[in-house]
């Protein structure tokens, strides 16, 4: 019964819980390079409307689509017979306006002249005479203007090619009235083209080494065409949020054609060394996107953004330094000052 009635004291000893320990990567600047596809499309070097600068019907046109020209070749020639009639006037008209100016040159010699005897002629007269003249030889040159801009006019019934390259459009056959309404024909020069590419804003600051880059298009299959960065748009596209870069194809075989799409490969840097992370390092939420940085063995939320993905890691830019202590694997259960064990890998 006394047995019965000991009570057993069992000791208990509180536990204390040490603080956690996680995966760590210590940062380190990296140089980045990544290739990446980016669509493109190809254009002309040059790409020209020809229009007939006055009206006229077409009297021969030697080329059609297809045809290469050279610069300065023959297009188009046009007939505007109201327009020789009145190259046939003002030639007239010139003539008479120089008989006239001859007539009153005459006179006033003679009376100059007269004027220096005895006083037959009096000033007022050889000055009425000096100014006759003078309106004279205004007239004659206003008539050789005029006569040379409608010759120039008629210089426009010829059309000739501005550069060399390839005839793509023609609208109009010989008989056609054509004018400034419509182009009578349309021309490429396709011997060089440009490759036109969209560049993502987020890539506008890298850099592209040996500034050269390489494509394919659907019509040859596993070809790989060549293209050297000539220039850049310097301007970011609000709707696209893109930076036009364009690169010089040579096209001297013509295999390729403008209008065609492309699929450009090329290897973009950044200028500066980056760090890269796991994506698993970096926390994603509504409000913020951090990682989470060891501090005297403290954690502390550093907030970041992301740059290219490079393999299995992505670029973070942000308050960080080389040597920074980061967590591998972070979430938002692990607040800020929470004690922590750095596992270095």
């Amino acid at each position: 019964m006394s047995g019965c009635n000991r009570r057993s004291e069992t000791a208990t000893t509180p536990t204390t819980q040490g603080p956690d320990s996680a995966k760590v990567i210590v940062l380190r600047a990296e140089s980045v390079r990544k290739d990446i596809s980016l669509p493109a499309e190809l254009h002309p070097l040059e790409r020209v409307q020809i229009y007939a600068k006055v009206p006229g019907f077409v009297r021969r046109i030697p080329v059609d689509i297809g045809s290469r020209v050279s610069h300065g070749q023959l297009l188009a020639v046009l007939d505007a017979p109201e327009l020789a009639s009145k190259v046939a006037e003002a030639n007239a008209n010139v003539q008479t306006a120089l008989a006239r100016f001859q007539n009153s040159q005459d006179l006033h010699r003679r009376l100059a002249a007269a004027r220096q005897g005895a006083g037959a002629v009096s000033a007022r007269e050889v000055e009425v005479a000096r100014n006759q003249m003078r309106a004279d030889s205004t007239g004659w040159v206003s008539a050789r203007q005029m006569l040379r801009s409608l010759r120039d006019q008629q210089a426009y019934l010829t059309l000739r090619a501005p550069f060399a390259g390839v005839v793509t459009r023609r609208t109009a056959d010989p008989g056609a009235l054509v004018g400034s309404n419509q182009p009578l024909l349309e021309m490429e020069n396709n011997r060089t083209l440009r490759l036109r590419i969209a560049v993502p804003e987020a890539l506008t600051g890298s850099e592209l080494p040996a500034r050269k880059l390489a494509f394919t298009v659907k019509a040859f299959p596993g070809k790989l065409f060549n293209g050297t960065l000539s220039r850049k748009s310097e301007t970011i596209a609000p709707r696209t949020r893109t930076e036009t870069w364009e690169f010089t194809v040579d096209n001297a075989n013509g295999e390729l054609k403008a209008g065609m799409f492309a699929d450009a490969r090329m290897g973009v840097a950044r200028s500066q060394p980056s760090f890269l992370v796991p994506p698993s390092a970096v926390v994603t939420s509504q409000e913020r996107r951090f990682i989470i940085r060891l501090t005297d063995g403290r954690t502390e939320w550093v907030d970041v953004s992301q740059g290219m993905g490079v393999g299995d890691k992505v670029e973070v830019f942000g308050p960080l330094a080389e040597g920074d202590i980061v967590l591998q694997s972070a979430n938002e259960e692990i607040k800020p000052d929470k004690p922590m064990i750095a596992l270095k890998q």
